[in-house]
């Protein structure tokens, strides 16, 4: 879930801005929180942690630009996006690594832009990664730069855009840390399906072009995981 303030003095525009984001969130079927804030105060004493904050800049008590400040020296690391009707500000935004600069009145499409880079952004932070440890190293591989994992006697080799990984450890444990994310395609195999380019004739074959064999017994949850995933992209 995505959890989302906005900060802005006028009780009409954080409305207005609630209601712009909410309607593009809805249309993308995003699962969200808004909540809105009168005050820069209110919102750095707020026990919510948030991942995208629409921050004004001319309130009074305190501005936006050093509430923005005081955000980043708490470990706010999240995306935060000024709205304002001051342009001249804009130079200092990147002191503070705004990830957008929007002017009052806001534009719904340039609004929706900012919200399409954002949740990009959001969803390359928390993307999925499989950590692996032994007794001497600790590695954390993302799941996208897995092709595929085998086991060879009690060797596992981790195929990655960048190379072989490979330990000894058990295929039952790293199934277990894997969860949906591989799919257990044999007994001696895990595949990642983003991977997976065709399936033909018992054998996966990969976007690099290697040649998986798929066993009669997992025939058909592949056939199922794969128009399951299908019906995720679309």
């Amino acid at each position: 879930m995505i959890k989302i303030a906005v900060c802005d003095d006028e009780e009409v525009m954080c409305e207005k801005m609630k209601y712009l984001v909410s309607g593009f969130l809805d249309r993308h079927r995003e699962a969200y929180t808004v909540t809105c804030y009168s005050n820069g105060v209110r919102l750095l004493f707020s026990p919510a942690d948030f991942d995208l904050i629409f921050l004004d800049i001319q309130m009074p008590g305190m501005d936006g630009m050093t509430v923005a400040g005081k955000l980043r020296q708490k470990g706010f690391a999240g995306v935060l996006i000024f709205v304002t009707v001051a342009k001249e500000y804009m130079p200092d935004a990147f002191a503070v690594e705004a990830g957008d600069y929007l002017c009052k009145p806001v534009d719904k499409q340039r609004l929706e832009a900012a919200l399409e880079r954002s949740l990009k952004r959001l969803r390359s932070k928390s993307e999925k990664s499989l950590v692996i440890q032994t007794v001497n190293w600790c590695r954390s591989i993302r799941v996208r730069d897995i092709y595929y994992c085998e086991v060879i006697d009690r060797k596992i080799y981790i195929h990655t855009r960048d190379g072989i990984m490979d330990y000894y450890g058990k295929m039952k444990e790293l199934e277990k840390k894997a969860g949906t994310w591989l799919f257990k395609c044999h007994r001696s195999y895990l595949i990642n399906l983003d991977c997976l380019w065709e399936y033909r004739n018992g054998t996966a074959i990969l976007e690099n072009g290697e040649q998986i064999p798929v066993s009669k017994s997992c025939h058909q949850a592949l056939m199922e995981r794969m128009m399951q995933y299908m019906d995720e992209e679309e």
